[in-house]
């Protein structure tokens, strides 16, 4: 038993020290970072990117730090630039969605990849299938409203209605 509490101790030391070496310099660069004409360009390039999958470029900065670094991290600034920006909820919807297959992309795979994992298995597949489900997601919402909104114009007697 005494061997078995060592060696539980000891890999989970190993692994907590491995996801300090990786998180904490994350963390410290981007604080660092965030402000800079450097970063704001980063965020240009990252809204032409995921414009594709519905987002706005005022969503694009908190898109980016939720998809490096992760929601706990991420969340906080999400938080604040959609209260700064006053985002749609169909911006924040979209984010959510694609965030919530894809957040701390950085982080996360530099530890998998560090335990052993594939990086085209953990980083690759993981976009692509974000990306798809969101598109997939925003446009069955955007469905749905379309159709609620007619039921309701119908239901009021407006144009178009039965």
């Amino acid at each position: 038993m005494a061997e078995f509490l060592r060696t539980f101790a000891g890999g989970s030391l190993d692994l907590l020290w491995r996801v300090f070496v990786i998180v904490v310099p994350i963390m410290v660069v981007l604080e660092l970072f965030e402000g800079t004409r450097g970063f704001r360009a980063v965020v240009r390039w990252w809204a032409r990117i995921v414009r594709h999958v519905g987002l706005d470029e005022r969503s694009a900065a908190p898109t980016l730090v939720g998809f490096l670094f992760g929601l706990a991290y991420g969340g906080g600034v999400i938080v604040r630039d959609v209260r700064r920006h006053d985002l749609p909820r169909r911006q924040v919807f979209i984010m959510s969605v694609f965030l919530s297959m894809v957040h701390a992309i950085v982080e996360d795979s530099l530890i998998f990849i560090a335990l052993g994992a594939s990086v085209l298995w953990v980083v690759a597949y993981r976009i692509l299938w974000a990306a798809l489900v969101t598109l997939a997601l925003t446009a069955l919402a955007a469905h749905w409203l379309r159709r609620r909104r007619r039921d309701d114009t119908a239901l009021r007697g407006g144009p178009g209605s039965r």
